[in-house]
This record gives structure tokens, sequence and C-alpha cells, in this order.
């Protein structure tokens, strides 16, 4: 997704949804004198409108370069994984967390590879089968439901995915049902405060929703407690931490 690897610049609507082979627009619905309101992700999503854009979308994600630049193996080790472990990588794209992941659990771990568009998906499974991993499963969710099975989790990931939520707080309940007691949500996803090396901050603004202590708020409210927190620096020469890590038990 990044224009060019020798400039190291970003265009926003794609950096930021490169920053995560996104996609996930799984989830948000508030409730409003009993009505149903959408808070839809319009700006954060508009690349993946259509079946021939996010075909174009898939086939630039995954770029060579994305994980050095965005130090994503140092980020999965902060996470604290163990061997064996049951993750949900929700909002997976075309999944560059995968390998990062499968290291921490090792082959007797279980990893699902959540998206809401096929597309993505189809990358995935290519990549799964490639590296002959067996313990990584594809899955086709919703914009309101992952399609996680229940209590089954010892942790949920969303990285760059949770400002491309059209119904947070609905997918947020899901993937809440979907942990075991005792398992842990991790959000990673942009300061809408602050600049960075992909765009200006008016850029930022129009495609992320909520800043971090908004993003808390709303997670908490939907069975979550905030037990950690701290900023990831994604590149290194980035002067700013603009990524944020949020760690939240379920209640």
């Amino acid at each position: 997704m990044c224009r060019s690897a020798d400039n190291q610049k970003f265009d926003m609507n794609r950096s930021l949804c490169f920053c995560r082979d996104i996609a996930a627009a799984i989830g948000c619905v508030y409730s409003v004198a009993g009505t149903a309101v959408a808070q839809v992700a319009t700006t954060a999503n508009e690349e993946y409108r259509t079946h021939a854009l996010r075909e174009k979308a898939a086939s630039e994600m995954g770029s060579n370069f994305r994980g050095a630049l965005e130090r994503t193996g140092p980020l999965v080790e902060s996470l604290g994984l163990r061997t064996g472990d049951t993750v949900a990588d929700v909002g997976a794209g075309v999944g560059h967390l995968l390998p990062y992941i499968v290291k921490r659990i090792g082959s007797s771990g279980t990893l699902f590879a959540v998206d809401i568009y096929p597309e993505f998906l189809d990358k995935v499974r290519e990549r799964t089968a490639a590296a002959g991993w067996q313990n990584v499963h594809p899955l086709l969710g919703t914009e309101r439901d992952p399609k996680l099975p229940e209590n089954s989790l010892d942790a949920a990931i969303l990285l760059d995915t949770y400002h491309h939520l059209n119904f947070p707080d609905v997918t947020m309940r899901a993937v809440r049902r979907a942990l075991k007691s005792g398992g842990r949500l991790f959000i990673i996803d942009f300061y809408r405060s602050r600049p960075n090396p992909q765009a200006n901050l008016d850029q930022v603004h129009r495609h992320v929703r909520l800043d971090r202590d908004d993003v808390v708020k709303e997670i908490e409210a939907q069975g979550f407690k905030l037990t950690k927190e701290w900023d990831h620096m994604a590149f290194s020469w980035s002067q700013t931490p603009f990524t944020y890590v949020l760690v939240f038990d379920k209640r």
C-alpha cells in the first residue's frame, strides 16, 4: 500500500489502511431512544467499497518492508502471547500479523484470522498454505459479528482496525463473548491528536474517528477493563509515537 519503499511516504487512505492489511469494518451500533444508529467509518473504509477496489487493495497489501518499518516483531513480542494460546486476529486483512503470532503460540496454539472481506481472506489462505500452517483458520465475519466461537480465546488482537469498525459496540460484545475468563483484548491503533509520517493532522482527523481515551471509554462500556497502555514507536525516524497499545481484561 505504500507508494514507494524508497521515499518512505504513505498516502493516508492507503497507509493507515496498509498499516493493518486492514479491513475489518466489523462493527458499531448505538442505541438512541431505542433506535439502533450506525456509526459508519466512511472515510476510513472508502477504498474497500467495491470488489474491484478490494481486489486492488489486497494485491498491494503485505509489503515485504512493512514488518521492518512498523517494527511488528517487537510489537507482537510485547503482547506476551504464550505457547498454546488461542488467538484471534480481528481485521486480519491479508495476514500481516500471522507469522509473528504463529511464532509466539507455536504449533500447539490456534489462530483465527478474521476479516469481513473474502478477497483478503483468499490471500490469507494462500499465505497459510504456502507456509504450511495447520493451526491458522481463516474466518469470514460480518460487520457486526466476527463469528468467533464463544469462550475460546486467550487473546484477541485488533491492529489498526478499531477505527475501521462500523459497529464497534456490537463487535466488541461479540469479541467479549469469544474470550475465555481471563482472556485479554489488545487494541493497537492511531492517535487522532498526533500527526505522523503517513499523514498530516487534518488527514488523521478525517480517517480516525476517536482518540485513545475515547476508545478506552467506548470499549470499557462493553464489559472490558483497561489494565495496561503504552505507546508503540512504529517508524524509527518518527520523533513522536503516533500509535498506542491498549490491553483490556474481560470483566
